[in-house]
């Protein structure tokens, strides 16, 4: 682990160094910096527009850095260096390859609506890695016990509540075995009642040692799982943290501010 913000003697599950974004003057990242260990649960909080979303698409390049790099367990993401020592985006093959390490789970659940719940977690195995379709159903049958829907393999998206379709979605990333977990604000879009349901799935990957980057407005589960908080603000990373020590002596007045709202 990595409390207290030490690179890990094994090699970071994730390392972003100096990355920045902008969308037109709107600076989204400004230079952030990252190390994640395996089996590491990071929580980044902060307030809409503060640059979470942003450093979790960048994290498995759904947005081109501007600057900097990042890199997951030791190698590049969406980028090769050149002989000279820069970098040049690399091809979408290539990238296509590198995001089967990282799993995402969105606000938004976008499940195929005319696939079963089963067919949206097998699709990315058989097309992605090649995986045979018994091969593939198996592992299904398995992860969609897991997040607690064996009852729900038949069921398509329409028929399923926000909690049911998320935790299916969350099954989906799964399968492709990735090293690394993203969530951003995951259980945003959920109706009160069904948020426990997807928080209680995460919970247990946590325990189980899966790594994971979570952005969230959930503090208790901020608060019960995370190793470290990271507290972001305006694109930048403006205090890091172990809980014990983020809720109860934050050492920035923005933090201080922050929490004084949320809680």
């Amino acid at each position: 682990m990595t409390g207290d913000g030490a690179t890990s003697p094994t090699a970071p599950a994730v390392r972003v160094e100096a990355v920045a974004k902008r969308y037109g003057d709107v600076h989204a990242l400004r230079g952030v910096d990252l190390v994640v260990a395996p089996q590491e649960v990071v929580a980044i909080i902060g307030p809409s527009g503060s640059g979470k979303s942003t450093l979790l698409r960048c994290i498995n390049h759904l947005e081109k850095v501007d600057a900097g790099r990042v890199q997951v367990n030791g190698h590049l993401i969406g980028y090769r260096e050149t002989n000279g020592g820069g970098l040049r985006e690399d091809s979408e093959r290539n990238i296509a390859k590198q995001r089967q390490e990282v799993g995402m789970v969105f606000q938004r659940f976008n499940l195929f609506p005319h696939m079963t719940a089963l067919q949206n977690v097998t699709v990315g195995p058989m097309r992605v890695r090649g995986v045979a379709k018994a091969e593939a159903t198996a592992l299904g049958i398995e992860l969609m016990a897991r997040v607690g829907l064996a009852d729900k393999v038949g069921a398509y998206p329409a028929h399923l509540s926000g909690g049911q379709q998320q935790r299916v979605a969350i099954a989906r990333a799964l399968a492709l075995r990735p090293a690394v977990m993203l969530f951003d604000e995951p259980t945003s879009a959920l109706d009160p009642e069904t948020i426990g349901e997807v928080l209680a799935v995460m919970k247990e990957l946590a325990t189980d040692g899966m790594t994971m980057v979570v952005a969230t407005h959930e503090m208790g589960f901020a608060k019960e799982c995370a190793d470290r908080i990271v507290m972001m603000d305006d694109g930048v990373i403006v205090e890091v943290a172990p809980p014990a020590t983020f809720f109860t002596a934050p050492e920035n007045e923005r933090t201080r501010a922050f929490l004084a709202r949320v809680r």
